[in-house]
């Protein structure tokens, strides 16, 4: 039996101004997919010590790591300002065995250095494979403040995935950038908060509005709309109308509707 949504990345403990919270890529997705109805799995370097807050019908492989990522968040309207306090162990993709191989999705989410590279596509033989690459491009200063760095993958890197987020913030509104790397995948998005998406099909550009609500909290929006989007397109919609439908559920996410 094939894995439905395979999720790769940091789990993490976020400090917010009311406390300890969890976070990470892999939360707000996992919660978003099991609002619809999906399974999901989700690899994580953590401390064994730390218990995860997840939905009943997901599965979590916990690798050993000396450090669970902990992030701290300052928001600003949309804006964004970061801390990183720990950093967690890099996975070894030697390690994962034939059954996780078996996913017919596989979302790669790194986001304080766990994954270091895009794998081969013969890793995940039968899988979509999504990429959130916000954890490469940024990195943290001696204070662990997270500042933005530039990311140069090469098109064969590239080539080894189906579908690639990212935000406006991470890259800094440069549209021309997120452009060029379109020209090697084949399906690119540009989150960009309340003014909806730019997603690229085959290098040529479509904007996609946002759905209007009060915002009550915007953490995991842009990590909402990854799995809507990457989850839709495996399930057959096209590359547009699964972005409509993301920018749905990122909002109802934002407004506190979701799930």
């Amino acid at each position: 039996m094939s894995l439905e949504y395979l999720l790769i990345g940091a789990l993490t403990r976020d400090l917010t101004a009311t406390g300890w919270k969890q976070g990470g890529t892999g939360t707000f997705a996992a919660r978003a997919l099991a609002s619809w109805g999906v399974a999901p799995t989700i690899i994580t370097p953590a401390q064994t010590k730390i218990i995860f807050d997840l939905p009943s019908n997901c599965t979590v492989l916990r690798l050993p790591s000396s450090a669970t990522a902990t992030f701290e968040n300052r928001y600003q309207g949309d804006a964004r300002t970061q801390w990183l306090h720990a950093a967690p162990t890099t996975l070894d993709w030697a390690a994962l065995g034939p059954y996780w191989r078996t996913a017919r999705l596989v979302h790669l989410a790194p986001l304080a250095q766990e994954l270091t590279a895009i794998p081969p596509r013969s890793l995940f033989p039968h899988a979509l494979i999504g990429l959130t690459a916000q954890g490469w491009l940024r990195h943290w200063d001696s204070t662990g403040r997270i500042q933005p760095k530039r990311w140069q993958p090469t098109p064969t890197e590239l080539a080894q995935i189906d579908a690639l987020v990212v935000s406006d913030e991470d890259v800094g509104g440069k549209l021309e950038l997120v452009a060029s790397w379109a020209k090697a995948c084949g399906l690119v998005a540009m989150t960009q908060g309340s003014r909806g998406a730019t997603i690229w099909i085959n290098g040529e550009a479509q904007h996609v509005a946002a759905y209007p609500v009060q915002v009550s909290d915007p953490t995991g929006a842009g990590d909402v709309w990854a799995a809507a989007w990457f989850w839709r397109i495996q399930q057959g919609a096209s590359p547009l109308q699964a972005a409509d439908w993301a920018c749905q559920q990122a909002a109802l996410q934002i407004s506190g509707q979701l799930g």
